[in-house]
């Protein structure tokens, strides 16, 4: 009996032995990741030292970011977004980017812990604190840069690298540089080029979706305000009434764009403006579902814009873009909600 009591306490004790050695491993396990996430080694120097070889070799560069994911490809002499049927990319973007990385110098290691990344703006994945990644490959599609950029505060940008969990604080120049706004499909596109100027157009005329075409006009820059000429037997709410939608072609940001010849949909609207210059520019408004997209024809009705009628006819020709409900309202309002009809006279007894 007393040998059987041995046995069973021999084996207690091992249980127990074999326990107390696993949770020391186990504590020892979590105190080496504690010691690795809490230190910080030493860095300096560039954050991506073979960016210029990068740049040089590239032919793809990727931006995935928590809100968009999109690619820019390069094609010939200039760089195109192939989501967008290959509209061109902006030149400046690309530009401020590059310099931005040139310039990227480590200014210390951060956390390594994994559960930190989203309030330094590296996490992985969508949603808030998620990184902006830039991935650059080669004619091959080999990687030669990758590199997740996450928020900035005054004169520090916070990176890490993907696959690992250490981050850094860096410094892009001497006078640190703000980040570019890169992680929009809409920041790489240049959208707002259509500017007519606040002073400078003389008429519009106006079909909206729904009621009669209207014309709005004024003979000067020196007159503030649009008359309405047609139709007759309207009277504007206010002297100023016409002034938006006459106006709504001085400054046009559009919100996306795309292939006119894949577009479809019917033409809704109609919206011409043009300026005392001569320069004739018109929009066909186009209903896709619920959205709303315009072809743009450009004009010279004087010699003396026919270079800037050329210029803007060339960026045009070929898309449709993406109007905002904002601009859509001004664009093509309609009359009865600028003018009221005018009564009939009364005949005379």
């Amino acid at each position: 009996m007393s040998r059987i009591m041995d046995m069973r306490r021999t084996r207690r004790l091992a249980v127990a032995g074999g326990l107390a050695l696993a949770s020391l491993v186990a504590a020892v396990g979590v105190t080496w990741l504690d010691i690795r996430q809490a230190w910080t080694p030493d860095v300096s120097g560039p954050v991506l030292p073979d960016w210029g070889a990068s740049v040089a070799s590239a032919r793809e560069i990727r931006i995935d970011s928590g809100s968009d994911r999109f690619v820019l490809e390069r094609q010939g002499d200039g760089w195109v977004m192939p989501s967008r049927d290959n509209y061109p990319v902006r030149d400046d973007r690309l530009a401020e980017l590059d310099a931005f990385l040139a310039a990227l110098d480590y200014a210390g290691a951060r956390t390594a812990d994994p559960d930190k990344h989203a309030r330094l703006g590296l996490a992985s994945g969508n949603g808030d604190g998620a990184a902006t990644r830039v991935t650059v490959r080669d004619a091959a599609g080999d990687v030669t840069a990758d590199i997740l950029l996450g928020h900035q505060a005054e004169d520090i940008v916070y990176v890490r690298f993907p696959g690992r969990n250490r981050t850094y604080a860096a410094r892009s120049g001497e006078t640190t540089a703000n980040m570019p706004d890169i992680a929009e499909a809409q920041d790489w596109l240049e959208l707002d080029f259509l500017e007519l100027g606040g002073n400078d157009i003389a008429r519009a005329t106006i079909q909206p979706e729904t009621g009669p075409a209207y014309t709005l006009e004024r003979a000067s820059p020196s007159i503030r305000n649009f008359a309405l000429r047609e139709p007759a037997g309207w009277r504007p709410i206010t002297a100023a009434a016409g002034n938006g939608p006459a106006n709504a072609l001085a400054r046009v940001r559009f919100r996306d764009v795309r292939a006119a010849s894949r577009l479809g949909g019917e033409v809704v609207a109609r919206h011409e403006a043009e300026t005392f210059g001569g320069l004739q520019v018109e929009l066909d408004v186009r209903a896709l579902a619920e959205t709303r997209w315009a072809t743009v024809r450009v004009q010279a009705l004087t010699d003396d814009v026919e270079e800037t009628a050329a210029v803007l006819g060339e960026r045009v020709d070929g898309w449709a873009y993406l109007v905002s409900d904002l601009t859509l309202d001004r664009m093509v309002r309609s009359l009865d909600q600028i003018a009221d009809p005018r009564p009939e006279p009364l005949d005379a007894p």
